[in-house]
């Protein structure tokens, strides 16, 4: 892999990426170094139970990152509310930093697809960048009314039969009355990567310290991460001024798939400013194509793309 230093620029400053990850930390590192070379600031959320990932990333952290302490981050299962109390600790923590004037939600498996200026150029155009959509009774899955009806144990089904069955018959125990338990919001979702402005996301946090039963309602959901973000959003003011969610992914089932080096030039295609799921254990030479994509000054010959 490489980590090219290139000039460093000003282009991200007042961005705070929140970053949730829980391993490969020397990829997660060129990521890092990438936002602070920019001048964007990272706030970082390590599963609490990744004690590895912890003291490394201690070793590899560039300037202009913070680190979530032990203390102070969640158990992160898929699917579980503990995403969601990631996420605004993450919050809480960037909106401490006056300097703060957008909040992007990455993972530790997004990179760059695109130069600096031209990544702020899709992100600071004064709108909120989040998938917004109404919550409907069909399909089943995906954007479906059953993520907020019935409690879910978070996990991943595939890999357990038994969980399967507990979530596919939770409707057993009855179903929520949403307008009583939402208190008359209408059920948003969206996926679960967004860019918001620093007034948006203030406006979250200070919904959410205001109505303490509001988070409980989540708690038990299904991937609230994907809901309880795009519920507030979506009855606030913000939804006058809304952009496309800032990433290019493709999923298979309810997980992104792995990009590989040949995958790159429909991502750039796609005119999002990032990219995942990239993993260096798997496709190295697609992580070095982001990274070299998305320096402006490099003038080294680019590394060929696999046939």
């Amino acid at each position: 892999m490489m980590d090219r230093s290139g000039g460093a620029d000003r282009a991200l400053q007042g961005l705070a990426a929140l970053i949730l990850a829980h391993d490969n930390v020397p990829q997660l590192a060129l990521l890092l170094r990438w936002l602070g070379r920019h001048g964007a600031r990272s706030f970082v959320h390590l599963d609490a139970r990744a004690h590895a990932a912890q003291e490394e990333l201690a070793r590899f952290a560039p300037p202009r990152c913070t680190v979530l302490p032990p203390a102070r981050s969640f158990k992160v299962a898929w699917g579980g509310f503990g995403m969601v109390e990631a996420t605004l600790a993450l919050m809480r923590e960037a909106l401490n930093d006056p300097a703060t004037r957008h909040l992007a939600l990455l993972s530790g498996t997004h990179l760059p697809l695109r130069p600096a200026p031209e990544v702020a150029s899709f992100l600071f155009d004064g709108r909120e960048h989040i998938d917004l959509g109404f919550a409907a009774a069909e399909p089943m899955d995906q954007k479906s009314l059953r993520r907020f009806w019935y409690h879910a144990l978070p996990g991943r089904e595939e890999e357990s039969a038994l969980l399967r069955w507990l979530n596919r018959n939770s409707w057993r125990l009855g179903k929520r009355d949403l307008a009583r338990g939402l208190r008359g919001m209408t059920p948003m979702v969206g996926t679960q990567w967004w860019c918001l402005t620093a007034e948006c996301a203030r406006h979250v946090l200070d919904f959410v310290d205001a109505n303490p039963w509001y988070p409980r309602f989540f708690r038990f959901s299904s991937i609230p991460d994907e809901t309880f973000f795009h519920t507030i959003i979506g009855a606030s003011p913000f939804t006058r001024a809304l952009g496309s969610a800032p990433l290019y992914q493709r999923m298979a089932g309810y997980s992104p798939m792995v990009l590989r080096a040949v995958d790159l030039p429909a991502a750039r295609a796609s005119g999002m400013p990032f990219a995942r799921k990239f993993d260096s254990r798997v496709d190295a030479a697609a992580v070095e194509l982001a990274l070299f994509s998305a320096e402006a000054t490099v003038t080294s010959r680019r590394p060929d793309i696999p046939a």
